[in-house]
């Protein structure tokens, strides 16, 4: 058995079949690119002319690109308002609604 060797790496990726990189070329990204800026500006420019509605929905779509997104945590407090319902609500047996 051949160590594995630059030149040996060489020709395994000359025999590979998963043909070339999916990189799109630069003048497609270029393209893209140029699009977008389009896009935005469009959208900055006409802004005023967006319904309420509108501007929220813009507004939230964009802000999930741009804000982190949170995950929800329990601390003790929480766990333990959670038994004190399971407790002493008035449905013993059934399981907690955010459980």
């Amino acid at each position: 058995m051949s160590k594995f060797t630059s030149q040996t790496a060489r020709e395994a990726g000359r025999k590979s079949k998963r043909g070339p990189s999916k990189r799109l070329e630069p003048n497609i990204e270029e393209k893209m690119k140029l699009l977008y800026e389009d896009v935005l500006d469009d959208l900055l420019l006409n802004s005023k002319d967006l319904s309420p509605s509108e501007k929220i929905k813009l507004l939230s779509h964009l802000s999930s690109f741009i804000l982190p997104k949170m995950k929800p945590t329990r601390d003790e407090f929480t766990m333990e308002r959670i038994q004190e319902w399971k407790d002493e609500g008035p449905f013993k047996n059934s399981p907690h609604p955010t459980e």
